[in-house]
């Protein structure tokens, strides 16, 4: 695969994303819903000639399963196709940073947030599990924290179906899938796994998200998965003492041995949460960056967007912007003008470069006819610029397209 492949006659590739054991993700473009989208590939000359079919059986589930969850806090599937003897999967294209990546910049997350982040992925499970789907790989790496705050749980790629129409197990007998630090010891033990496995690994997440690490910790997978089995439950208030006593309980039971021992459903945890949330709910989410960064749906972790500015000229690239735009492929453009940005964030907002940039995305809304997102970058580029003291008649320009969005919208006044 490389940038500009086209797939299936309508999907054009633009920059690899990430990478697993068995395939690769892309960032690419939809030409005829003129769309940004990740095409996610099953490279089956990769995999184990004996794992072929198990391996095409799964990554056709993972579409099927995950296209039946209609819930916000999961991507969009688009289409399931093949390119010569490679699968894909054409998705949302999930902007955000994963959670293990605020985890590790935080250390710690506050309480309110901790809850806020597991309360939405309760909503996501008890919609999967109502659907008898169990997920059986939650991890950090698989939970994404878009710019509005809103988390979305990625990878149903071995997800089980509870259902009798489809019992048969894709993998060998015993064969435990899952991740080591997050499974279930049921799942560990190579039992039967039902919704209640994914509530442990929501306890295992929850207690790094407050502590910093997962519950466990061992030199390799088995001694891991032994520990899931037969090691006591680490009580997080002997790690730290500001996470309240009922919360501290649920967690307890979250990590419980016996399946029957923990919550009843992703429902009831949900519901146990809501009190740590805090008055202010939405603010404990992180807040989104200025310029978003790109986020993956795959099992594989995101690789950083490419400098494209270190590919070509800042002219090049305006050239190719303009291109684009002449042929109404308004969402491609911003694509790239967004990359450009996030290669160019630390050299402040009002450079001559980033300045250029940010006033191509701000037009680029606006020819979409995306009025609303063209008007706000507008206003803050004319604020941005206005502080900096200089560019003055680009202020007056900005204010104008500004408020020729408003007109568009209906809106009589500045906000």
């Amino acid at each position: 695969m490389q940038a500009r492949d086209r797939i299936g006659d309508r999907y054009e590739l633009t920059y690899p994303i990430g990478r697993g054991g068995m395939g690769q993700v892309w960032a690419g473009y939809d030409e005829r819903l003129d769309r940004p989208v990740a095409v996610k590939f099953l490279r089956q000359m990769e995999v184990p000639e004996n794992d072929r079919e198990v391996a095409v059986k799964r990554f056709r589930r993972e579409a099927r399963v995950t296209a039946r969850l209609d819930h916000a806090g999961v991507p969009i599937i688009h289409d399931l196709g093949e390119h010569g003897e490679d699968l894909y999967i054409v998705m949302q294209l999930v902007r955000g940073h994963q959670l293990a990546e605020h985890i590790a910049e935080q250390e710690q997350l506050a309480v309110g947030e901790s809850a806020s982040i597991a309360a939405q992925v309760c909503s996501v499970l008890a919609a999967a599990h109502s659907a008898s789907l169990v997920h059986r790989d939650l991890k950090p790496q698989n939970l994404m924290i878009t710019p509005t705050g809103t988390v979305k749980v990625l990878d149903f790629g071995i997800a089980a179906l509870l259902g009798p129409a489809e019992l048969s197990r894709l993998t060998a007998t015993g064969h435990a899938l899952g991740t080591p630090a997050y499974i279930a010891p049921e799942q560990a033990s190579g039992t039967a796994v039902g919704p209640a496995a994914d509530l442990y690994a929501l306890g295992c997440i929850l207690f790094e998200m407050l502590i910093g690490k997962p519950p466990y910790e061992a030199k390799n997978a088995l001694d891991m998965l032994r520990r899931h089995v037969k090691a006591p439950i680490p009580l997080v208030t002997e790690y730290r003492s500001d996470v309240p006593d009922d919360l501290a309980h649920l967690l307890f039971c979250l990590l419980a041995k016996d399946p029957m021992e923990r919550p009843a459903s992703a429902a009831d945890v949900q519901r146990l949460l809501t009190p740590f949330l805090g008055e202010n709910s939405a603010e404990v989410m992180p807040a989104p960056p200025a310029i978003p960064r790109t986020g993956l749906v795959s099992p594989a972790a995101a690789s950083p967007v490419p400098s494209l500015t270190s590919q070509s000229t800042l002219a090049e690239l305006r050239a190719q912007v303009k291109e684009l735009a002449e042929n109404e492929r308004f969402a491609q453009a911003a694509e790239m003008v967004i990359a450009a940005l996030n290669s160019a964030s630390g050299d402040g907002p009002c450079t001559e470069e980033v300045v250029a940039l940010r006033l191509d995305l701000a037009n680029l809304h606006m020819l979409a006819g995306d009025f609303r997102q063209a008007r706000e970058a507008f206003e803050e580029l004319a604020r941005d610029l206005d502080q900096a003291g200089d560019q003055h008649h680009l202020v007056e320009e900005c204010r104008q397209q500004a408020a020729a969005c408003r007109l568009e919208l209906g809106e009589s006044k500045q906000r």
